[in-house]
């Protein structure tokens, strides 16, 4: 972290208020966004889980459909 001198003056104080109140809301906007980015992976994850039980269950079904066709050896 960069040492900068201590504000002195009113306007001095009120443009290091007004940085610190932008980088806030920067960084507001920024954790809204992450919060955006990090439900839609939830969501697509549980998408991705519903197709691959799906796919298990189709996988299984042909497999028992495969098993009944081939003929009983005697």
């Amino acid at each position: 972290m960069t040492k900068s001198k201590k504000p002195t003056t009113i306007k001095e104080w009120e443009k290091t208020c007004e940085n610190l109140d932008k980088a806030l809301h920067s960084m507001m906007q920024d954790s809204a966004m992450d919060t955006i980015t990090i439900e839609n992976l939830h969501e697509q994850i549980d998408r991705l889980e519903t197709r691959l039980k799906m796919s298990d269950g189709v996988i299984r079904y042909l497999e028992i459909q495969l098993a009944k066709s081939k003929p009983n050896p005697v």
